[in-house]
């Protein structure tokens, strides 16, 4: 589900913020227990790993060093609310209102 380089490991997530401004895709993996939630279309050039004590979180980056998409392993729940907690998100009510959830393995309308 993930695009780009072989991840690091062990990166931290606190002060990170990701600015959001479109409405989100999520590409669920029921049987990995996996979500890819994808923010813009690119070329990943890089992909960074982060523990969370909620699960594995790794971020996909463009050359720019832009966030592409995130990858949430380990949950259970597939709720953008949920996965908010982990990754920290500067977005409107509005827009994870508008959220979308599709199967891993269908392309994005």
């Amino acid at each position: 589900m993930s695009a780009g380089s072989s991840p690091d490991t062990g990166g931290d997530l606190h002060g990170f913020v990701i600015p959001i401004t479109e409405p989100l895709i999520v590409e669920i993996d029921t049987e990995s227990t996996a979500a890819y939630i994808r923010l813009h279309h690119g070329k990943a050039v890089r992909t960074e790993s982060f523990a969370s004590d909620r699960g594995f979180v790794m971020l996909d980056f463009d050359k720019d060093r832009n966030v592409l998409g995130i990858e949430v392993i380990g949950q259970q729940e597939f709720g953008i609310r949920e996965w908010i907690k982990l990754v920290t998100m500067q977005v409107t009510e509005s827009i994870l209102d508008r959220t979308r959830y599709i199967a891993a393995n269908l392309q994005a309308a």
